[in-house]
This record gives C-alpha cells, sequence and structure tokens, in this order.
C-alpha cells in the first residue's frame, strides 16, 4: 500500500534541545526535536500537550537562537508531539534551512510519511 505525501519539507533526524512555551503556562516545557524541517519539528516529551494547541519554540543552531511560532499537530501522550510552524523569521528560517541542507548532505534524510 502506498501513502499520498503529506509532507511540504523533507524531515530531518537531529536532535536539538527546545524550549516550548505556552500562554496558559509561565514556565518552559524543555523537550528535545526527534526530527525537523523547515515547516516543524516532531519533539519528544514526557508531558504533551494538546492537538491545536498554539507554543512559542526556542531552540539554539550553533550560536544562532531560532524563535518560531507554531500549533500542536499530533500527540502522543507520554511520547511527543508533532509541531507546525506557522511564523519563523525570514532571517532564522534561512539559518535553518542552512542547518537542515548539512544534515541532508550528512545522510540524515528520513523517509516521507
Amino acid at each position: 500500500m502506498t501513502w499520498p505525501q503529506k509532507r511540504q519539507y523533507p524531515r530531518m533526524k537531529t536532535n536539538i534541545p527546545v524550549e516550548l512555551r505556552r500562554p496558559v503556562i509561565t514556565t518552559p516545557i524543555r523537550a528535545q526535536t526527534a526530527d525537523l524541517c523547515l515547516g516543524g519539528c516532531y519533539l519528544e516529551m514526557a508531558f504533551t500537550q494538546e492537538v491545536s494547541s498554539e507554543v512559542d519554540i526556542v531552540f539554539w543552531i550553533g550560536e544562532s537562537k531560532i524563535c518560531a511560532k507554531g500549533v500542536v499537530v499530533s500527540s502522543h501522550p507520554n511520547v511527543g508531539n508533532g509541531l507546525k510552524f506557522t511564523y519563523i523569521s525570514p532571517e532564522d528560517q534561512f539559518v535553518l534551512k542552512n542547518y537542515l541542507e548539512t544534515l541532508q548532505h550528512a545522510g540524515r534524510l528520513m523517509g516521507v510519511s
């Protein structure tokens, strides 16, 4: 059986520490990416967030602090959340794109699902 391609961007396997913030929670939630792309990421985290929750995402690529806004699109309790970026500045998107291209050249491309 073949599945229709749903992803706009290829995912790259990478583990980056992330801080997730929600408007209703004052302390950041710490997580780690399992995969990352220009359109979003999957975060490994024990305390998952509800689908449709809006979040602010902060992570570092080298010396560059990347800030994005996103929405939770999938939730797997005690495992993780899939996030879709809803806004990332052009400057941060440029840094992210360059990082992902480096991963792609290193062979970290994941299968499309």
